[in-house]
């Protein structure tokens, strides 16, 4: 199963198929999350995954007059649980 760590929701979409690729199951990480949690990320670390997470749609008017519809949305990079280290203190 692939979840946020922070929010403990599933990923879904795509997202699965992405983190499926990395061979790692269990919590992921964005930088400020693993931040916000307590956790420090060692220097030289590499992202396990980008994800993304959709927008929506927007209307674009091209030169002829028509309108086109784009999506968007946002791309986060990720961390496994087992690559960062909880602080103590």
């Amino acid at each position: 199963m692939f979840y946020n760590e922070k929010t403990k929701k599933p990923y879904q979409g795509s997202n699965i198929e992405t983190l499926m690729a990395t061979g790692l199951s269990g919590g992921f990480l964005t930088f400020c999350q693993a931040r916000d949690l307590g956790y420090t990320i060692p220097k030289g670390t590499k992202i396990v995954a980008k994800l993304i997470q959709p927008m929506g749609e927007k209307l674009i008017e091209k030169p002829n007059g028509e309108l086109e519809s784009k999506k968007s949305a946002r791309r986060f990079n990720v961390f496994h649980i087992s690559q960062l280290v909880k602080e103590t203190n």
